[in-house]
């Protein structure tokens, strides 16, 4: 393989990442607002002192982040008021507001480093409500479309070329037997880490841009990259760029494997300053298999890219036993890097799926299931490498007689056997590393979704949403999703997310799957314009409940659908 289609192997795996988990990753809100004072779409007498938004976790507030506009789409003048709760973000009008309708933005990031955005409306006074093209034109100013996706492009990006800079280490270290080898996996590391130092730069303005919901001019504003900078996802893409610039460093200096492998683990580590295994417990527990995970993947990985490499570079005929060591040494670091990500991919598990219900009713789970069957192949085909074709190629390089069923043929030399069996071994080995960037793949989405334990209602209650018909769609939510009494609450909003005040009446009919128990009739009572609530006992038992919801029009025009809640032990 020449140098030049060398250096395209981690350049095309990136792109061909960021290219395939740029639209597969859902937007999901990974903190939630659990109320708001005053409520979307209240109606009061006497105008409010404070606007408070209370959520689910801790978040920290984006520049500017609550903005308040009236009737005609000024803003009016707010001031931020610390009342100590890092869940709750409070704001008072710097005067007192007249009589009007009002629009209220909200934008916060959660504590794995996501924006979260809203708006709301009320009224002061017997008045009008906002007008539906002013409030379109300031709920299109809540959402950062392009600046979210572009984050996900260079959180991939980010991912992978971390992981084959560091894990290029490793494989110099302890599996390289030519100098050929060890000169691949300086270039690898470097192009990776090279990669790593551009996307952590240009992540921190994007961010910026995703935070503030102002596009460019978020992107520049020195607040917001300062607020971003001081925030976990700031400190996280400072120590990766302290990781990946050191390794640039020592391997220009020839620095000694110790200090490469201390680079290459900063670099690693920095992924576990933030994201979900600081918002699900034990954080500890989920940081420690965090790092164990990532350091088996980048050895994993990039050993079998290097491998693919130098199996590319030679035959089995040019020295035997150098690609005999080669290979034996890579299937042993392989077998530890399979064990060790397992451990702690199932001590990752634990707490972010909860419960083996959410593994098939929540988009987390099924990707977790698809990520665990593709590595089941990938270790297969590893298995059949190290028992089958790896001893007839050391069988080439250290002749002892015998044979090996699967790979010998009657009337074959050993040499005709070692050379079939290279040939084998390049061919599965590329398969390994297609699937494993297929793993990457899935790992890139996984790191964008809500946890199944949260998604799955362990984390306290349960939220979906479902389209009711065109115009309209419904958010219901089930506190605290457990068998037993919970409180239903109902939202039906119309197209541009308000609460929808054509929907007139609703029903609610309980089933529970398993054993056909219901439908069970209920009648929510209105808690608000477009929500409804209801406090039943009728969800006594674990498992798929079916919540099938009816609603009524002002013109008796009913609409229906049916969501399923996974409700917890």
């Amino acid at each position: 393989m020449t140098l030049r289609r060398f250096r395209a192997v981690p350049l095309g795996l990136l792109g061909l990442l960021g290219l395939l988990v740029l639209p597969a990753a859902p937007a999901l809100a990974h903190a939630m607002l659990v109320s708001a004072d005053p409520a979307d779409g209240e109606e009061l007498d006497l105008p409010p002192d404070t606007l408070q938004f209370a959520f689910n976790e801790p978040v920290e507030l984006a520049p500017d982040g609550v903005r308040l506009f009236d009737g005609s789409a000024d803003r009016v003048e707010l001031e931020l008021v610390d009342d100590g709760d890092p869940t709750t973000v409070t704001a008072a009008p710097v005067s007192e507001l007249p009589d009007g309708a009002y629009v209220v933005t909200y934008r916060v990031v959660s504590m794995d480093s996501h924006p979260v955005a809203g708006v709301q409306t009320f009224q002061v006074g017997d008045v009008a409500e906002v007008d539906d093209a002013v409030l379109a034109e300031l709920v299109g100013g809540t959402d950062a479309p392009v600046a979210s996706a572009l984050g996900q492009l260079l959180r991939g990006l980010g991912y992978v070329a971390a992981l084959l800079a560091a894990g290029a280490v490793a494989f110099a270290a302890w599996v390289a037997r030519t100098p050929a080898d060890r000169q691949a996996s300086r270039r690898l590391a470097t192009t990776a880490a090279m990669v790593l130092v551009v996307v952590t730069v240009l992540s921190v303005p994007v961010q910026a841009a995703a935070v503030t919901g102002d596009g460019l001019a978020g992107a520049t504003s020195a607040p917001a990259l300062g607020e971003v900078l001081s925030s976990t996802f700031g400190v996280s893409a400072a120590v990766r760029l302290i990781g990946a610039a050191a390794l640039l460093v020592f391997w220009a200096v020839a620095a000694p494997v110790g200090v490469l492998v201390v680079g290459g683990l900063t670099t690693l580590g920095s992924f576990v300053l933030d994201g979900h295994q600081r918002t699900v417990e034990p954080t500890w527990l989920l940081t420690g298999a965090g790092v164990v995970h990532l350091v088996a993947a980048a050895v994993w990985v990039a050993g079998l890219v290097l491998l693919a490499g130098s199996l590319r570079r030679r035959s089995v005929a040019d020295d035997p036993v150098v690609a005999a060591e080669t290979i034996s040494r890579f299937s042993s670091l392989g077998v530890i890097c399979v064990g060790f990500a397992a451990f702690a991919g199932v001590a990752m598990a634990v707490p972010l799926v909860g419960t083996p219900a959410a593994l098939t009713a929540t988009t987390y789970g099924w990707l977790l299931v698809a990520k665990t069957l593709l590595v089941l192949v990938v270790v297969g085909l590893a298995a059949y490498n190290r028992q089958r074709l790896v001893p007839a190629i050391v069988m080439r390089a250290t002749p002892t007689g015998g044979s090996l069923d699967t790979v010998d043929r009657p009337g074959e030399s050993t040499t005709s056997t070692a050379e079939r069996a290279w040939s084998r071994l390049h061919r599965t080995v590329r398969v390994e590393a297609a699937l494993l960037v297929a793993v990457l793949l899935v790992t890139g989405v996984l790191v964008t979704v809500q946890p199944a334990s949260e998604a799955a209602g362990r984390g306290g209650w349960y939220e979906t949403t479902a389209r009711l018909d065109e115009q309209h769609e419904v958010d219901l939510v089930v506190d605290p999703n457990r068998a037993g009494r919970n409180t239903i609450h109902l939202y039906v909003l119309d197209e541009t997310g308000r609460p929808a005040a054509t929907i007139e009446d609703v029903e609610l009919e309980l089933t529970y799957v398993e054993q056909g128990i219901g439908p069970i009739g209920i009648e929510p009572y209105v808690a608000g314009t477009g929500h409804w609530i209801a406090t039943v006992d009728d969800l006594t038992f674990p498992g798929d409940w079916e919540i099938r919801v009816l609603a009524d029009d002002a013109d008796a025009q009913r609409q229906e659908v049916t969501v399923t809640v996974p409700v917890a032990p």
